[in-house]
């Protein structure tokens, strides 16, 4: 039987959660772990659908009205909720022993539950420890430690990982998204994506390309500033005088991802690159440098976004890194 085929990656869910699902056995709650666009409600949809899906073959199949239904969002047994309050949880239990409308289950999908109150966790509690038998929980999280402990011990934690580059790459290649991006630039956007399919789909169009290029261009000149200063790269950063603060803040993440980057490659030259596209620049730099030259910049950089974030001069904390 084919399980989740149409999931990207994460084998390990396809494995304990498909194999569950085909057999039946599956629980009554589950927490979805993972960084933002790694496919967390790509899993629950899919898994919503496996569930109520009747083809022996393959599940979910994608075809039959309650897949579509399903998949598109628009299934009367399958609720998405931002349930964050207990008053949003007080809601949703009282829905909980309706009797379901087109299906055997009724599932529930909860977004960003590491936002919960602890109220509402308690409320969601009850229904995780007796809930009615055809009621399937979802809670989707980027931390599962940010839940009780209570919450964690009644469900199955699953987590979906980052992908690869070339698997984003080639997905994304060989679909009609981002049909008219050339390769260098989807390859920038992947680069910057960290794993997360959804941040490249979000991404993918020459706009997007060529702004988050350019951030990229003045972060990295901004890091060779820091490096070796110079007139050019003083004139620079005098530049960013009317950068605003949380530009100048997403520009110092990025500064230290490269510098990252440069640290690791003093230990292991063949190490996986986060900021650098060329892995020859990337070397080169990190060669001029010592190691405690770049993690004393590291460090400068983490507390300057620090200070940033805490309303301090923008142009006065650039300056200070040099």
């Amino acid at each position: 039987m084919e399980i989740f085929g149409s999931l990207i990656g994460n084998e390990n869910i396809k494995k304990s959660l498909g194999s569950e699902i085909a057999s039946s056995k599956f629980l009554h709650a589950y927490i979805i772990e993972g960084k933002k666009g790694t496919g967390k409600h790509t899993v629950a949809r899919l898994a919503a659908a496996a569930i109520m899906c009747r083809n022996k073959e393959k599940i979910p199949c994608g075809v039959c009205d309650t897949c579509r239904k399903i998949l598109s969002d628009n299934c009367a047994d399958v609720k998405f909720s931002d349930a964050f309050k207990v008053d949003d949880i007080r809601k949703i239990k009282e829905t909980l022993y309706e009797t379901s409308t087109e299906c055997d289950y009724k599932v529930y999908i909860l977004n960003d539950v590491q936002k919960m109150t602890v109220k509402a966790q308690n409320a969601l509690l009850i229904s995780l420890e007796e809930p009615p038998e055809n009621v399937v929980f979802f809670l989707l999280c980027t931390d599962a430690n940010a839940l009780l402990e209570t919450i964690r011990s009644r469900a199955q934690i699953l987590r979906t990982e980052p992908l690869d580059e070339k698997t984003i790459f080639e997905y994304v290649r060989n679909s009609d998204i981002a049909k008219d991006l050339p390769d260098d630039k989807l390859k920038e956007i992947i680069l910057c994506s960290g794993g997360s399919l959804g941040y490249v789909l979000d991404m993918a169009d020459q706009k997007n390309a060529d702004i988050l290029i350019e951030k990229r261009r003045k972060a990295l000149k901004f890091t060779k500033s820091i490096l070796a200063p110079d007139a050019d790269g003083y004139s620079f950063i005098a530049s960013l005088a009317s950068f605003p603060r949380e530009d100048a803040a997403e520009m110092l993440l990025s500064v230290l991802t490269a510098l990252r980057d440069l640290i690791i490659l003093k230990k292991d030259k063949r190490a996986n690159l986060c900021f650098f596209s060329s892995r020859d620049e990337a070397l080169s730099l990190s060669s001029k440098f010592n190691i405690k030259k770049l993690t004393s910049l590291y460090d400068a950089t983490e507390k300057a976004i620090y200070d940033i974030n805490a309303n301090a001069s923008v142009i006065s904390t650039l300056i200070s890194l040099i």
